[in-house]
């Protein structure tokens, strides 16, 4: 998974804040190991902290969540787990649509 973690009008992104977002990331590839591209954009917006985790998919489908908080820290755990929502509902998709169906054999 190719990460990339950008700011915009906020230039307080620690390194603890940087390391907590990858580990957070990488373990969204445990439900779905075949995530092609993931970018986490952190912006400030008056005293609004948001974090936007967009991700990408094979077959062109992408993935998006948006949390606004208090603090950045909390804005970021929020939109991961909203994206972390969105994954497994993908991966329980495709686990359903590759069913068969059994056939009575005479």
């Amino acid at each position: 998974m190719d990460l990339n973690i950008t700011t915009r009008h906020f230039d307080g992104l620690s390194d603890s804040l940087r390391s907590d977002i990858e580990t957070r990331m990488v373990k969204l590839e445990k439900f779905f190991d075949r995530i092609v591209e993931a970018k986490v954009i952190l912006s400030e917006e008056k005293n609004r902290q948001i974090a936007e985790v967009s991700i990408h998919l094979p077959g062109g489908v992408r993935l998006l969540a948006k949390e606004e908080a208090g603090d950045m820290w909390a804005a970021a755990e929020l939109a991961i787990k909203k994206i972390e929502i969105q994954v497994k509902k993908v991966k329980d998709r495709k686990k359903d649509r590759q069913r068969t169906t059994l056939r009575k054999s005479l």
